[in-house]
């Protein structure tokens, strides 16, 4: 969808970078507060209003003539969309038993990824037959339609609405637990570790990729955009298989450990080797998802490094700073497209070489290898090993 932002609005890769980061300038931002949320008041309500600011800002997006709201449709889409993520790692640490909690936050990130492998492919045919604006407004009032459901269809049972009760009572200092999660030096690290490592799946498969193999390996958008959903569809795989791997084991850093390595050594041939066959990068792609999904482990380590009444603010606090990635590496990608440009324009649109593409990707090997070596110095609480009798 990167050229039809650059076509509507008329702006460049590095313009396109900042929009899409809009997004992030206001999910970042609320992952704490949706995390006190959580803790204090639970996940009904919370997220049924979640889902209908969420839809509102895609149809304001996708409805924007003018850059400036599409801004503001994007700021409305991050705010909205910040819940839902923590609301699953709430759910999975607060209703299931905590030797299952890697394996539930895969699951559930693995329904997510349907979405997010829905966003690439088959929007790419959407756009295709009825436009970016119409699709993206579709979106948006599905959005609207699953935050009424929630709200008057989704139902507790007795005992989580106990669960659900129980927490809301917990008189726990909310600016203690917070200074708490912050003071301790393995929280920093893990998170930073995680951004690092979740940089592959945003960067490449959740906006440049497409581009990317599209110019690279001389295949259309459509083609394009299902080798990004191969990234998302190794994700759907790899959360659950992750998540039961590092239960089995009773760690998570070597699990993470083997997830960057893996995402590493299947990210640099899509990346610098653009003659291999477009089949053979559907593989890696897929690859890349699966060892990825390791990333998810991070929240486990986030969870199980602090106290049991700020589960969702340990969560949402590793995702904050898992999210200021996004705002730093989207506009740099761009920025680094433009710096290489070498002038070349087809129809108003800025036109890049394969070898300004891999310059500016560059950035993500390092970021794991970066991340390689921070989970190292990340202190890991022992727990219980989940049973396979």
């Amino acid at each position: 969808m990167v050229d039809d932002l650059m076509n509507s609005f008329g702006i460049t890769a590095s313009a396109v970078g900042l929009l899409t980061s809009f997004y992030i300038y206001s999910y970042a931002p609320m992952q704490v507060p949706v995390g006190i949320l959580m803790d204090h008041f639970g996940v009904k309500k919370v997220l049924s209003l979640a889902s209908i600011v969420c839809g509102l800002g895609a149809i304001v997006f996708a409805l924007s003539k003018y850059l400036a709201f599409a801004s503001l449709g994007r700021l409305l889409i991050g705010a909205g969309s910040s819940f839902a993520f923590i609301a699953m790692i709430y759910v999975s640490s607060n209703w299931f038993d905590q030797t299952k909690r890697a394996l539930l936050i895969g699951v559930g990130n693995s329904l997510a990824m349907l979405g997010a492998s829905a966003g690439n492919g088959p929007l790419a045919v959407f756009i295709k037959n009825f436009g970016w604006r119409n699709s993206i407004s579709a979106f948006g009032v599905f959005g609207i339609i699953l935050g009424v459901i929630i709200f008057f269809v989704f139902k507790l049972d007795k005992q989580d609405e106990k669960i659900e009760k129980k927490t809301a009572r917990v008189k726990s200092h909310i600016f203690e637990n917070i200074m708490l999660i912050m003071s301790k030096k393995s929280t920093w690290i893990n998170a930073i570790a995680a951004l690092l490592f979740y940089m592959t799946t945003t960067i490449f498969a959740g906006l440049w990729g497409a581009s990317f193999v599209q110019k690279a390996y001389l295949v259309s958008k459509e083609v394009a955009g299902y080798a990004m959903s191969m990234v998302f569809a190794g994700w759907l795989v790899g959360g659950p298989l992750m998540g039961f791997f590092s239960d089995l084991l009773g760690k998570r850093k070597v699990t993470i450990r083997i997830g960057v390595v893996g995402a590493l050594l299947c990210l640099v041939p899509v990346i610098y080797f653009p003659f291999i066959h477009i089949y053979l990068v559907y593989a890696l792609l897929f690859l890349v998802g699966l060892f990825s999904s390791a990333e998810l482990l991070s929240f486990s380590l986030a969870i199980e490094l602090n106290t049991f009444k700020a589960k969702a603010t340990a969560a949402a606090f590793t995702n904050f700073i898992i999210s200021l990635g996004d705002a730093i590496f989207q506009p740099l990608v761009g920025f680094l497209l433009d710096s290489n440009w070498n002038g070349s324009m087809l129809e108003g649109i800025r036109v890049y070489r394969v070898e300004d593409y891999q310059i500016a990707l560059s950035c993500l090997p390092i970021t794991l290898v970066l991340a390689f070596i921070l989970i190292f110095f990340v202190k890991e609480k022992a727990f219980k090993k989940v049973s396979v009798k």
